[in-house]
């Protein structure tokens, strides 16, 4: 064979395996962001995929079993609040869990609409959100934010 034919053979080679190493990575790294009143028109499509679901949470859902570690609780959405979905986490209770907090959740959908979730993040309010809703003045640098919007 000439040299010509084996660069050409390797190139192919090279280049095939780069591309499969590409697109099952990207394949793999596909994970759906949506809130819960998002995933309440999608749900038959999601079950068994990875998923990111935010929501707020519901306190009255939480239940901890710290023998397992397994931490369960419901989210519902901002507008469709009868509709919630069945979170389970495996790992420590976060503190700021509190009912009516956003929660992010990352997992996979069960067919029966559970989300067995790998990741859990609790955002919790600012405060200068509570001090605007209180009528309290808020810091010069906020205000300013807030306006041309900031943070």
């Amino acid at each position: 064979m000439s040299k010509r034919i084996k660069w050409m053979i390797v190139s192919i080679l090279f280049f095939g395996v780069v591309g499969a190493l590409i697109y099952s990575s990207i394949g793999n790294a596909a994970t759906f962001y949506m809130t819960v009143d998002e995933l309440k028109a999608e749900q038959g499509q999601i079950a068994g995929k990875p998923i990111k679901l935010s929501g707020k949470i519901v306190g009255d859902s939480i239940e901890f079993d710290s023998d397992k570690i397994l931490l369960t609780f419901e989210l519902r959405g901002e507008e469709n609040k009868e509709f919630r979905v069945p979170i389970q986490y495996e790992g420590a209770k976060p503190d700021t869990l509190n009912d009516g907090w956003e929660a992010i959740v990352t997992g996979k959908l069960s067919p029966n609409g559970k989300l067995v979730a790998t990741e859990l993040l609790v955002k919790c309010p600012s405060k200068y959100e509570a001090m605007d809703e209180e009528g309290e003045e808020l810091p010069a640098d906020q205000y300013n934010e807030q306006q041309e919007g900031g943070y």
